[in-house]
C-alpha cells in the first residue's frame, strides 16, 4: 500500500475488504479522478472516473486484457503493465 510512481502518475494503493484500488487524477484545472479496482473475490478490474462534484462512472475491465493470477501481486503487475493504456 502507499503511494507509487506508475508511468509518470503518482498512483495511490488502497486495500478494501472486497480486495484493492489504484487510483490517480489528471493534471488538470477542473482534475478528473480516476481508479482501477481489483476485486478479489471474482478477479475482475474494474475502472471508473469522475469529476467532482459528479458521481463515478464505472465499467469492467476486458478480463482478456486485464488478467491476473487471483493475488494481491499479481493484481498490481498488471496495474503496473497496463498502465500506460489508461488516460492521464
Amino acid at each position: 500500500m502507499g503511494t507509487w510512481d506508475v508511468d509518470g502518475r503518482q498512483v495511490r494503493e488502497v486495500s478494501r475488504r472486497s480486495g484493492a484500488v489504484w487510483t490517480w487524477q489528471s493534471d488538470s484545472e477542473q482534475p478528473i479522478e480516476y481508479e482501477i479496482e481489483w476485486v478479489e473475490e471474482k478477479d475482475i478490474f474494474l475502472y471508473g472516473s469522475r469529476v467532482r462534484p459528479g458521481g463515478w462512472s464505472v465499467s469492467t475491465l476486458d478480463p482478456s486484457v486485464w488478467t491476473n493470477d487471483g493475488t494481491l501481486e499479481g493484481a498490481r503487475e498488471v496495474v503496473e503493465r497496463r498502465m500506460p493504456s489508461m488516460p492521464r
